[in-house]
């Protein structure tokens, strides 16, 4: 229709003259003409790639310059040199034994008996006495249960994970115990995340919260493929969201557009992800609460853009987990987050966090059972039979879902809001006790269990190294901006220990203030400059030592 419309117009017939009497004047024989609109279109299509990546062409031509100087053998040496330093560091730092241990290199030629595994196993559980420390309520997170019937509580769970030690849901008729609990688990998760309020709610469990991310990635990528006819796919989501996205667009090869977070709240800028989304987008991506600061996005706004657009909304409660569900239970202010707000379509709940659950389990929730069976795995042309699997692995411990299980029937809705409770009356009793601090800042008024904090007048850098060192405490040092945070768990719910935190926080802030202008030193100053370092790869390879010593041995010299 419109090309009959040009050529009613005359236009067709002017153009193709004009071509030609171009052609003619210019002497150019048809295969120069052909050649030139090859290049022409190769070159068009070359700056439209260029210009439609997700990283600006300043960002492309300053990591190109930044490799190529990496090449340059003088440049090249020095960051090897640096790196080797650091290396030395992190191997100093990780990699111990305990006195009197030997250190297995290959299998033993004859296996231990009861009593010597046993001893063995005592010296590597003891090695740093992290039972102390948990004790004494000094790690951030990591241990999510503690205070009274800790004891008690973990050795019910370790008679329960005996049971079914050997036990695989991949097998469904052979452990059709295994699988009713894992149903139930997931049923009861989606019941307090008003899974009611969506037509067929569902969910399934995952080995944790990196991997129900990952789960909902994929079924938000294959829906998008197959129901809407995406093939180039993206999400939008605040720079403050969980790596975990990042690693599951890295594996799923979806296009990621992270957006700069609001710098009066942290929270994240609605109406910049807003101008993000295309017609390409699968979802956007609210954190309740998020993990550095420890506040929640404007989870209603979000499920408001989702609903406009059309997209997904994945609400990240992989933290918040079972604080959230009972927050307003317990008597305080908590935006509405969940499947109570049409527009969120998946939900990531941690239950070996605060579901004080052992660690390898979380749920990943879905509004409908459309979207959850694109999570699915199904490959029906093997010869070994049929094959399907709900998420990425195959055998699973039974073990972990019983122990999520009883975890979950042993405090029920009254033992959750007692805990929730407890923890966040901790939480804002820190900050209060923080904002009394002469030289501290909070960055946010806490919303959940996370307490995040900074200086305008010191380099916060110092104060890791002197309340680890000093005082023993284990603490999450943050970056852009440089921060400090501690996530308060049931080891923190205690008035010793949060008297405690104060004082030793107290004390070591005043040693800094006495000279605040001084700098960060040793690895809190190699710690502060990464961040200033334009060049992220460099701290890649500094990131990749890292892992490499988490994973090695001691030497066999030492």
């Amino acid at each position: 229709m419109a090309l009959k419309t040009i050529s009613g117009l005359g236009v067709a017939p002017w153009l193709t003259e004009t071509f030609d009497k171009t052609c003619r004047d210019m002497n150019l024989a048809p295969w120069q003409v052909g050649t030139m609109s090859v290049c022409g279109f190769v070159t068009l299509k070359f700056l439209v790639d260029q210009v439609s990546q997700e990283e600006t062409l300043f960002t492309r031509l300053k990591l190109f310059v930044f490799a190529a100087a990496k090449k340059i053998p003088f440049v090249r040496n020095k960051i090897d040199a640096q790196v080797a330093e650091v290396q030395a560091s992190f191997q100093k730092s990780l990699v111990k034994v305990p006195n009197k241990y030997t250190v297995n290199y290959s299998l033993p030629e004859k296996g231990l008996n009861a009593t010597e595994l046993e001893a063995e196993l005592i010296k590597l559980r003891d090695l740093a006495d992290p039972e102390k420390r948990l004790r004494e309520g000094k790690v951030t997170g990591t241990i999510y249960v503690g205070g009274e019937g800790h004891q008690a509580y973990t050795e019910m769970l370790t008679k329960v994970y005996g049971m079914f030690a050997w036990t695989n849901p991949l097998h469904a008729t052979v452990f059709p115990g295994v699988r009713e609990m894992e149903a139930e688990v997931v049923q009861m998760t989606v019941d307090l995340f008003h899974g009611g309020c969506a037509e067929d709610a569902c969910g399934l469990m995952t080995s944790g919260g990196t991997e129900s991310i990952i789960m909902a990635l994929k079924a938000y990528r294959d829906y998008g493929r197959v129901v809407r006819g995406i093939t180039n796919p993206n999400i939008v989501m605040p720079r403050t969201a969980h790596p975990a996205f990042n690693k599951g667009c890295h594996f799923l090869g979806i296009n990621l557009r992270i957006v700069d977070e609001n710098k009066d709240s942290w929270r994240a800028n609605v109406r910049a992800m807003e101008r993000r989304i295309d017609r390409n987008t699968l979802c956007i991506v609210g954190s309740c609460p998020q993990y550095p600061h420890g506040v929640v996005d404007p989870i209603e706004d979000l499920s408001n853009l989702a609903l406009k657009y059309k997209v997904g909304l994945h609400v990240d409660c992989c933290l918040g987990s079972f604080l959230n569900p009972f927050m307003r239970e317990a008597g305080f202010d908590f935006p509405k987050f969940d499947f109570e707000l049409p527009g969120v379509t998946t939900i990531s709940c941690d239950t070996h966090k605060y579901g004080f659950a052992p660690k390898g389990t979380s749920v990943v929730m879905y509004r409908s059972r459309a979207l959850r069976k694109h999570t699915y795995y199904v490959f029906t042309t093997w010869p070994g039979g049929n094959y399907g699997t709900p998420s990425m692995a195959g055998s699973r411990s039974g073990a972990l879902i019983a122990t999520t299980y009883a975890a979950l029937l042993s405090h029920g809705r009254e033992g959750f809001v007692k805990n929730v409770k407890k923890i966040i009356n901790a939480t804002r009793a820190m900050a209060k006790g923080l904002e009394k601090i002469p030289g501290l800042k909070l960055m946010a008024q806490p919303e959940s269990s996370v307490l995040c904090w900074g200086s305008d007048v010191f380099d916060i850098n110092r104060l890791g190294p002197l309340l680890g060192d000093k005082k023993g405490w284990d603490l999450n040092i943050l970056q852009f901006p440089p921060s400090i945070h501690i996530s308060v768990t049931m080891a923190h719910a205690k008035d010793e220990v949060v008297k405690q935190f104060l004082e030793d926080l107290a004390e070591c802030t005043a040693e800094i203030m006495k000279n605040p202008n001084e700098k960060a030193t040793g690895a809190a100053a190699m710690y502060g400059t990464s961040q200033s370092i334009p060049d992220r790869s460099i701290i890649e390879e500094i990131v990749d030592v890292f892992i490499d010593c988490q994973l090695a041995v001691p030497s066999k010299a030492e």
